[in-house]
């Protein structure tokens, strides 16, 4: 709803519907629209994300979610709900895209009536995807740039969650797909089922009270480095000006955005996603450092 209220507000040619919990490189904005203007029929463009580890997140391009994908999906088997024949770098047609973010001209969002407010936090970016499509557009997967997506770390895996997330695909299908009562019954018993099975998983918090001995500060601030230095008494660190081609033996990571740009930061951690160390990432007033270590758990923020 809130998203509705502020594309009515928007002045321009283009919106970006964008998560909170992303960091996007200082050139996106001016790739997608160079993009966007160059495919005449499209409707939503969505790019690569990778998570907080610096690793692939295959839900950056999805298939339509028949039934059989769903329940698959549902069921925790995601090999028909990804688009896997689409490569991670590639750009090309694909049904559904994130809502983490969704890059369309705002004519295209008017004309399909903008974000169906019956769904609350999940669900709302297929059935936009879903809806472009059948209005006659075409959604295209840009590989070619790369966002910094901490992909729902900021959320509680609780029981409520799963309600709203699986909630939502039901909804989903009873919205688009024909309702025959075997199929009503069949989505509500996969749902109702996942949701129990999920709701009994032990949550996961983040990894950030695991203990670690050695770590890297990127940057050339000596007061940065004591600051972490301090916020980690026992630990040793190491301060390096440059973000290095080869790989490095360390347990943390801490980048300066104040010495690098974010593409610079996200190029490096895509390249170097195998090394598995926890990475964060420093505000560039110097104040606070953030990230995460896996996609399926909480993040994490530090005040200095």
């Amino acid at each position: 709803k809130a998203n509705n209220q502020g594309v009515a507000m928007a002045g321009g040619t283009h919106i970006l519907i964008l998560n909170p919990d992303t960091l996007i490189a200082e050139d996106t904005l001016r790739n997608v629209l160079q993009v966007s203007e160059l495919k005449k029929d499209m409707g939503v463009l969505g790019v690569r994300f990778i998570d907080g580890s610096g690793r692939f997140l295959p839900e950056s391009k999805r298939n339509f979610p028949d039934l059989m994908a769903a329940g698959l999906k549902l069921m925790g088997i995601s090999r028909k709900y990804y688009a896997r024949h689409i490569a991670e770098k590639e750009t090309a047609a694909v049904d559904i895209l994130s809502g983490a973010f969704m890059f369309m001209k705002k004519s295209v969002f008017d004309q399909i009536g903008g974000f169906d407010e019956d769904f609350f936090m999940y669900g709302e970016d297929i059935d936009l995807s879903y809806r472009i499509s059948q209005a006659g557009y075409t959604n295209y997967y840009f590989g070619g740039v790369t966002l910094l997506h901490y992909k729902g770390e900021s959320t509680l895996k609780n029981a409520a969650h799963y309600q709203n997330f699986y909630g939502a695909m039901k909804l989903f299908y009873q919205k688009h797909l024909d309702r025959e009562p075997v199929s009503e019954r069949l989505i509500g018993l996969i749902v109702n089922t996942a949701i129990r099975i999920k709701s009994l998983e032990k949550t996961k918090q983040a990894g950030s009270t695991k203990s670690f001995r050695k770590w890297i500060y990127f940057g050339n601030n000596q007061g940065i480095f004591d600051k972490i230095q301090n916020a980690y008494p026992g630990t040793t660190g190491e301060m390096m000006h440059s973000l290095p081609d080869f790989s490095i033996s360390t347990d943390f990571l801490f980048y300066d955005s104040a010495c690098f740009t974010f593409k610079e930061i996200i190029k490096f951690m895509s390249a170097h996603k195998d090394m598995l160390p926890r990475q964060r990432i420093i505000s560039e007033d110097g104040t606070f450092f953030a990230g995460s270590d896996l996609s399926h758990t909480r993040g994490q923020v530090v005040v200095f």
